[in-house]
């Protein structure tokens, strides 16, 4: 008989901000590269998309999840990192977002007994999913569809 401490997790990985960390599942995120600086966009875009980069010959938008969260917009530092993660909704012409890291990211086990949910009703905002505690440190777990969803309905009145 397995013990409660022995429970089967799910492979996370832990994106470091500079104001935080995002929590995602290890699946979600198909590749993490180095900084470049991106193809600005037009200037009526919002700040916290940054540009689109090139990756695999596609153009990605480039966020910084931060800055959404209405943290202030940091000095990029040459540590920083560009997670490309996958969004999971079937979105063909646009199926991936970077995500401006501040440094390498680093795998979590996910578990019941590895994360607390966070019900902290001064912290919502419509692109977090949940904020949780895991292994002692906070994180938040982004909601990729809503913020895809937002790309999506910004880059489509451009067309």
């Amino acid at each position: 008989m397995a013990k409660k401490s022995d429970s089967i997790g799910v492979r996370g990985v832990l994106l470091p901000l500079l104001s935080g960390q995002l929590l995602l599942p290890n699946v979600s995120v198909s590749e993490i590269v180095g900084y470049q600086e991106p193809e600005p966009f037009p200037d009526h875009y919002p700040d916290w998309m940054l540009g689109q980069l090139a990756w695999r010959r596609q153009p990605i938008p480039l966020i910084s999840y931060e800055h959404l969260l209405g943290f202030p917009l940091e000095r990029v530092e040459n540590r920083a990192r560009v997670a490309i993660c996958c969004t999971l909704n079937g979105n063909v012409e646009r199926p991936y977002i970077g995500i401006l890291l501040k440094s390498v990211p680093r795998l979590a086990r996910v578990s019941e007994e590895t994360v607390i949910p966070i019900n902290d009703t001064d912290d919502v905002n419509e692109m977090v999913a949940q904020r949780v505690r895991i292994n002692g440190q906070d994180a938040w777990i982004p909601d990729l569809d809503a913020l895809k969803s937002a790309i999506t309905e910004l880059t489509q009145s451009d067309v």
